[in-house]
């Protein structure tokens, strides 16, 4: 669950080692550039997977472990992973987004599996809806790294309300596909600035990424020709940090 910004988890994980709110003391212990951390725990630089990384290593704990303020399951573990049957609800899981697409009606769709999601994160009143959370599988590489190609993302189709740095599933009336990607900013109430997370330069040239950012009309339209483009909001990664090795 990403309720904790990645900056705090950082503040915490360093104090938990002993070293309070002393920068300097833990990055002349672990070879880090102070100057670069503290820029960056203090919003004035972007975060990317190399930082994650060296910070992860310098902490001794798991990279993806930092994006979130739950413990997350290491992509590697999920068939092994197991949790009591009365803490978890089966949610349904589909290969891909297209019953998240505009007149379309999910409950026609047959999931390819059921994922156990945990009960204490659901949305109160879920059950209402028995479609309301469902699941997909990612692909790309625009998300990195909060979201790592092939991670797992549990999207709650109820809640499409835009909201500045929230992660939704779009629908893009110009590609006809949806898409995850972080809604940046709302501009006259109305236009949705949306991007990817991922700041390589080289990626940033890739066909995930070179139409972003981009700008789409969040606007109802009473002739119905122009379908609410937010499909749903991201409320739960299984994230698969680091690609496995190709055979």
């Amino acid at each position: 669950m990403m309720n904790m910004s990645i900056r705090e988890n950082i503040r915490k994980e360093i104090a938990k080692l002993g070293y309070g709110t002393n920068l300097t003391k833990f990055c002349r212990d672990k070879g880090l550039n102070v100057a670069y951390l503290n820029q960056f725990l203090n919003g004035k630089r972007r975060y990317n997977e190399d930082l994650i990384n060296k910070i992860a290593k310098a902490l001794n704990i798991p990279a993806y472990q930092l994006l979130a303020d739950e413990p997350l399951i290491p992509y590697s573990q999920i068939k092994k992973h197991t949790e009591p049957p009365e803490a978890v609800d089966l949610i349904k899981f589909f290969l891909e987004p297209l019953p998240l697409g505009p007149g379309v009606e999910i409950s026609d769709f047959p999931p390819n599996d059921y994922i156990p999601f945990p009960k204490k994160w659901l949305p109160k009143g879920y059950k209402s809806d028995p479609d309301r959370i469902v699941s997909f599988p990612t692909t790309g590489i625009s998300m990195k790294p909060t979201i790592m190609p092939g991670s797992i993302v549990w999207i709650d189709r109820m809640d499409v309300q835009p909201r500045e740095g929230e992660i939704y599933a779009f629908w893009l009336e110009r590609t006809n596909a949806v898409t995850i990607k972080r809604l940046i900013k709302i501009s006259r109430g109305r236009y949705c600035i949306i991007d990817g997370d991922n700041r390589n330069e080289e990626d940033r040239k890739s066909d995930d990424l070179k139409d972003f950012p981009m700008v789409i009309d969040c606007k109802e339209h009473e002739d119905g020709d122009h379908p609410w483009p937010i499909r749903g909001r991201v409320i739960w990664v299984l994230n698969r940090f680091i690609e496995e090795p190709k055979k």
